[in-house]
Parts: C-alpha cells; sequence; structure tokens
C-alpha cells in the first residue's frame, strides 16, 4: 500500500507540474506573431493588480516543479533565444561593460549572449533544474564575442532578494513579471542595491496590459518607470519593439514589447 500511495503522489506532483506549465503557457502563448495586433495602452495599474485566481493555479508559485516537469525550448516563456530587440542593443556596444546579472535567467540565452572578454555575466535562477538546463545551454553556446560563452559566463542558484554583488548592467526579462506586484517595490530597492553607480538596468516590458493574475502579471512602462524613478534611477531611453523583433506573445494582455534603458544614479 506505502508503494501505491507513492506512486500516486508521485503522479500528482508530475501532473500538477505539467498544469503549471500549461498556465504559462496559455498566458504568455506560442512565440509566432498572431495575425492581429493590438494598441499597446500603458496604464498605472502596478500597485493596483490583484493576485486574482490565476495565481492560485501555482502553488507557491513552484519554478522548480516546472522546470522539473520538462520544459522545453519555445514552451512558455522560453524564447529557444536571447530577445532580438536585446540582441540589437548588446550589438551598438553602447551597454556597460564589467560585470552584468540576468535574475530568472532560465536557460541562459541572454546571459551568452551578454558574455564577452569585457563582460563576466551571472545568471540566476532559483531553480536547479533550470540552472542545469542553463549550464547545458552554456557549455556548447558562444558569447557574444564568438568565443565559448562558457569562459565569461556563470548561472548560480540563489534568491534574487536576498543575492549580493554590485553589478555594471543587469538585464531583466520575464522576471519582474513573475514577481507577485505586492513585492515590487522590493524589486526595485533590490535593484537600486545591485547596481553601481552609473550601471543600467534593461528592462524588456513584457507582457503589456492591465489583466488581474498571473504570473506572469501584467506590465507598462509606466509601471517600471513609477519602481525605478524613486530608486534612484535615471531614463536612458525608451523603445517600442518592431513587430519583426518581437520574441513572444502574450493572448491575454495586448501585443507588444518595450525596452527601457535605466542608469543608476
Amino acid at each position: 500500500m506505502s508503494i501505491a500511495r507513492t506512486c500516486l503522489s508521485l503522479t500528482s506532483r508530475h501532473l500538477t507540474s505539467r498544469r503549471v506549465i500549461s498556465h504559462v503557457h496559455r498566458v504568455v502563448g506560442t512565440h509566432k506573431p498572431p495575425a492581429r495586433a493590438a494598441s499597446p495602452t500603458l496604464r498605472r495599474t502596478g500597485k493596483k493588480l490583484r493576485e486574482g485566481p490565476a495565481a492560485a493555479t501555482m502553488p507557491g508559485h513552484d519554478w522548480e516543479s516546472m522546470w522539473a516537469a520538462g520544459l522545453e525550448p519555445g514552451q512558455a516563456f522560453d524564447a529557444s533565444r536571447v530577445e532580438p530587440a536585446f540582441l540589437d542593443l548588446i550589438m551598438t556596444g553602447t551597454l556597460p561593460k564589467g560585470d552584468a546579472l540576468v535574475p530568472g535567467c532560465g536557460r541562459g540565452y541572454a546571459v551568452a549572449a551578454l558574455g564577452s572578454a569585457e563582460r563576466k555575466v551571472t545568471g540566476l535562477e532559483i531553480s536547479a533544474t533550470a540552472k542545469a538546463a542553463a549550464d547545458a545551454f552554456l557549455s556548447t553556446a558562444k558569447a557574444g564575442d564568438g568565443s565559448a560563452a562558457s569562459e565569461h559566463c556563470t548561472v548560480v542558484v540563489d534568491d534574487f532578494f536576498t543575492h549580493t554583488g554590485r553589478y555594471d548592467l543587469v538585464y531583466d526579462c520575464t522576471f519582474l513579471c513573475a514577481i507577485p506586484p505586492s513585492r515590487r517595490e522590493e524589486w526595485a530597492a533590490q535593484m537600486s542595491k545591485l547596481i553601481k553607480p552609473g550601471g543600467e538596468i534593461v528592462s524588456l516590458v513584457f507582457p503589456l496590459g492591465d489583466y488581474e493574475g498571473g504570473p506572469p502579471f501584467a506590465l507598462s512602462t509606466a509601471i517600471v518607470e513609477d519602481l525605478l524613478l524613486p530608486a534612484g534611477f535615471e531614463r536612458v531611453s525608451l523603445t517600442k519593439v518592431p513587430e519583426e523583433k518581437l520574441a513572444r506573445t502574450a493572448p491575454r494582455g495586448e501585443r507588444g514589447e518595450y525596452l527601457y534603458r535605466w542608469r543608476r544614479l
């Protein structure tokens, strides 16, 4: 009987993890552009969003269970590549060199793209299985300068909110949107601690909208602005991502992405 109960428990856990992936996939959508586009209306609703029923379908937001269930490249939030708009920004050569951080780095596409002889990159993950997936990717990937990514990039398992270090550059993509809205001011305060004066944060603002529930929780450029301005940052640039450069679609929100660049004062 104990063996049977164990098997039933493991089966239930596996099915729950699959439901987690299915939920995120429904919210984030596929990575193929849909036939229609919606106007990316921006609203200052950061503190008014409620953690609705959608959040309850993900007990504890158990990212480890989601990864352990078998998250494949291109599934849910995984775009199978570094975000095209961010890659274009990297290629301009205008981003700070030195030490960079990618919280919630997933498989490490952006970690590899940022890496170079002039920039050491740390990917941060809360899931050990995600770290293993990133390590596997980085072991064969090329860094932004064409060298081996493993020479300049590493991934660690740690909690962003207690992580220590000082960085010249942070890239946030599908990370802020994964955090419950009640903790967004903590996110901004921690960014202020982690980024050196003169350093930068680049935020790929996605998904757009004001719908309730998550993750991913809806974002807007106004929400990001309301968080970072009081935390000691100044705007560098705001770019609407062209249609052909979109990395993801969001059936629950409005189609589009913004690349928002900020400097620590």
